[in-house]
């Protein structure tokens, strides 16, 4: 559990890092990119052995672990979306 914590610190982190001063569409894709691959798995098996260990019952866990991977990985693709397809505004006088 302490290397899947560590992993997530260091992903919101690094995310953090690479997102400064950068354009709005280039965040989108750091931080869509950053929650797909290091923020979905690691918190969703964080929050379910978690949640399994409370309740006493694995099943409750291994559901909290696939519900939440699947919320995480549609939002990360939403915001993966809107850096790949956002249009820069160009103002040209």
């Amino acid at each position: 559990m302490l290397l899947a914590l560590c992993i997530l610190v260091l992903a919101i982190v690094l995310a953090i890092s690479l997102s400064r001063n950068q354009h709005l569409k280039k965040k989108f894709i750091i931080w869509g990119t950053a929650i797909i691959v290091f923020i979905a798995p690691s918190l969703a098996w964080t929050l379910g052995i978690l949640f399994g260990m409370n309740e006493g019952d694995g099943f409750i866990g291994m559901t909290i672990m696939i519900y939440g991977f699947v919320f995480l990985e549609v939002v990360g693709f939403i915001i993966l979306y809107f850096g790949i397809f956002k249009r820069e505004n160009i103002n040209r006088y």
